[in-house]
């Protein structure tokens, strides 16, 4: 059984504005997904949690946060715009259960389906939230809001404005900080924002040039689902990276983009490999604690072909440096520039081959002695491959994904199997570690590509269905 509590809220501004360079992008990728892209989760509440301090939580975000009471409307010329409202009613979804039924596999099933069900742009509000109770008892809590309304970071500003509300009463502790979606929108539409668009696209277009059309020559029948993952957890990739992150001076996000850019020429037989890392885009003034989405990302061409992998990772390093400054640009400009470059060739530019590392304090250099070799050796049986699960929702012909695990490196690799098999995909992780481990103690280590030599993969079966 299920009740809708309506809660009020009344915030500063209103009116409709220009959507930002985020939101672009975000409503882009809903569209060629076909359904909105959520984030949020569920957590058990501490004992003695009430329905009055949900409501005074539910009320304060969306208070606070212009995008948690933003709506979009699209004009007749097929653009955005953002609608904002200063007052309004939002739900909150009170769950009941039984004595029998667990409360976390309950916030789950409610979790689930407000990522999947449906989300109206134009009416609905970008924040859906419920409380699972039994009796008189709150017992966890769930959220999930549309990317186009938050990100992995933005979500952490909001989590950390909490400290800022007082739970009994509902009374606001301190001023919001961080610059809010209209007031951003409006930035991005000044001289000053528009150069460094500009300047971005330049560069962007500058590593389009440098490689080919297409990241896969191959096309297969695509496996059903479409879109496989598989987790990959590997200590002894995180001793080597520790090691080779020493020696060099890169850092370990570097590293692993290093590694990813050998396995990928090993399957692709193409060197440069061209990978799109992500960009936070908050160390720009007034950003830091804006809850909205700022995420971008930007080309890194990396050439792994007939050279040593200390030389790949500082590559890797420079060019993660180069996009933390050129990732943040107007969507229509990159895409005018792609457009563009694809007539000039005659092919089309393919693009969608992704790296981000949600890593934080995790991907520090483990304090102490350097890992041994015996150390390294002995973690390599601790790895493992995990499958699933798999998709057919539109997605990146690869798009891996570093999880902030601490003392080994964990990710997940999503594959478009009609680019990619599943047979691929593996012998793209096994690479990753093999050239990290050969590389721990020896910078002259070749990458083991040759510039030219389509490589074909090989290796065990993939042991999933």
């Amino acid at each position: 059984m299920a009740d809708r509590i309506l809660v009020p809220f009344s915030g500063d501004g209103s009116g409709e504005c220009e959507v930002t360079w985020g939101q672009r992008n975000i409503l882009r990728m809903m569209q060629l997904a076909g359904e909105a892209v959520m984030i949020g989760g569920t957590v058990p509440l501490e004992e003695g949690t009430t329905v009055e301090h949900i409501v005074h939580l539910l009320a304060f975000i969306v208070e606070r946060n212009q995008s948690l009471r933003t709506r979009y409307r699209i004009r007749e010329d097929g653009e955005p715009m953002q609608v904002l409202s200063s007052s309004g009613e939002v739900a909150l979804d009170i769950v009941d259960i039984g004595p029998d039924e667990d409360a976390a596999e309950a916030a789950e099933k409610v979790r689930a389906g407000y990522e999947h069900g449906p989300f109206d742009i134009e009416t609905d509000w970008p924040v859906k939230m419920a409380v699972i109770r039994r009796g008189e008892e709150l017992l966890y809590f769930a959220a999930m809001y549309p990317h186009i309304a938050i990100d992995g970071l933005g979500f952490e500003a909001l989590v950390g404005d909490l400290a800022n509300l007082d739970r009994e009463t509902g009374e606001h502790l301190a001023p919001r900080e961080g610059m809010q979606p209209f007031d951003l929108a409006r930035q991005q539409q000044t001289a000053t924002a528009l150069r460094q668009s500009a300047a971005s696209v330049a560069y962007w277009e500058k590593m389009v040039r440098q490689v080919s059309g297409s990241r896969f020559d191959t096309e297969y029948e695509p496996c059903d689902p479409q879109w496989w993952d598989l987790v990959f957890d590997s200590k002894a990739m995180y001793l080597a990276a520790t090691c080779i992150a020493a020696r060099t001076g890169a850092n370990t996000g570097s590293i692993l983009l290093a590694a990813h850019a050998v396995g990928l020429a090993k399957v692709s037989g193409k060197s440069p490999s061209a990978i799109r890392t992500f960009v936070s885009n908050r160390f720009r003034p007034g950003l830091r604690e804006t809850v909205t989405p700022l995420l971008a990302s930007c080309l890194c061409v990396i050439d792994v072909a007939d050279t040593d992998f200390d030389t790949v990772a500082l590559q890797a390093w420079q060019a993660q440096l180069k996009a933390g400054k050129f990732a943040y640009f107007d969507p229509r400009d990159l895409l005018a520039m792609f457009e563009r470059v694809a007539a000039e060739r005659g092919e089309e530019v393919d693009l969608l081959c992704y790296f981000n590392d949600l890593r934080r304090a995790s991907a520090a250099v483990r304090p102490g002695p350097l890992p041994t070799p015996e150390e390294i050796e002995a973690a390599l049986p601790l790895t493992t491959l995990t499958w699933g699960p798999h998709t057919d929702v539109p997605d990146a012909q690869t798009f891996m994904e570093l999880n902030p695990v601490p003392d080994t490196v964990n990710f997940m690799l999503r594959v478009d199997t009609e680019k990619v098999t599943p047979e691929e995909q593996e012998l793209i992780v096994r690479e990753m570690e093999r050239i990290l481990v050969a590389a721990a103690f020896d910078p002259a280590c070749p990458t083991g590509i040759s510039a030219g030599a389509a490589l074909s993969a090989s290796g065990a079966p993939a042991q999933a269905q």
